[in-house]
């Protein structure tokens, strides 16, 4: 009887174990997929801003192109202007006022951290993962680089001297004029200034102009994903 009564209990206890083992492991279950719902929401909010985010700077990037194209022009215009001794007219002084001016790249950040601070392997798609960090990292960093070591230190250290020597700027209107044509006409320096400039501002555009497409290829894949995961 005793023998009969241990077994019985053993079983029970043996089946009581078994439940709240598989009582656990279905815990653990529903909290993993909770967890794995919440990171996928994370993931594609981040990546709904982001995409915002790219859009907007993608558009500061062909303002840029196209700001980058209007420098150039005007410095060619006045460059031939000065080598040409043509006399100095009203329409000039648009010109020569475009000579003090760049660009700056605008790089909205706050998706990307927000991302490196929830850990980038939240994005699940390799590609897609390799693709944010290849942009946000390597082309965004590139651009700043070109601006800050390369073009910025055109204007600082070049132009921007012999400008404010040289010439009158009205800030209102952003127009200019030079103080003394004649001796602008014969300033070799301040010509081969231009001619250094025209070739910045060229090569300037170029660099937004592989950004530009760098920026619309991140945008399609991102969206591509969005439609994807959203179906």
């Amino acid at each position: 009887m005793e023998t009969g009564k241990t077994g019985r209990y053993l079983k029970y206890a043996i089946g009581e174990i078994f439940l709240v083992v598989i009582g656990i492991l279905i815990a653990l279950q529903i909290n993993n997929w909770n967890e794995a719902n919440k990171a996928t929401k994370e993931e594609l909010k981040i990546l709904k801003e982001m995409q915002f985010n790219l859009t907007n700077d993608l558009k500061d990037c062909e303002w840029n192109i196209n700001k980058q194209q209007e420098l150039a022009s005007s410095n060619a215009i006045v460059l031939n202007h000065l080598e040409q001794a043509t006399p100095f007219n009203d329409s000039l002084r648009y010109h020569y006022g475009n000579l003090i001016y760049s660009t700056t790249q605008r790089r909205n950040m706050a998706a990307y951290d927000h991302l490196k601070a929830k850990g980038i392997d939240l994005i699940q798609n390799d590609s897609l993962r390799r693709h944010i960090t290849a942009v946000y990292s390597e082309r965004y960093y590139f651009i700043e680089k070109q601006e800050l070591e390369y073009d910025n230190q055109i204007q600082l250290n070049e132009l921007l001297p012999q400008l404010n020597a040289k010439l009158i700027y009205d800030n209102l209107s952003r127009t200019g004029y030079p103080i003394k044509l004649l001796s602008l006409q014969n300033d070799d320096v301040f010509k081969g200034t231009l001619r250094m400039n025209v070739n910045a501002r060229k090569y300037m555009k170029l660099r937004y102009e592989g950004l530009l497409t760098d920026l619309k290829n991140l945008i399609a894949h991102i969206d591509e994903e969005l439609k994807e995961r959203t179906r």
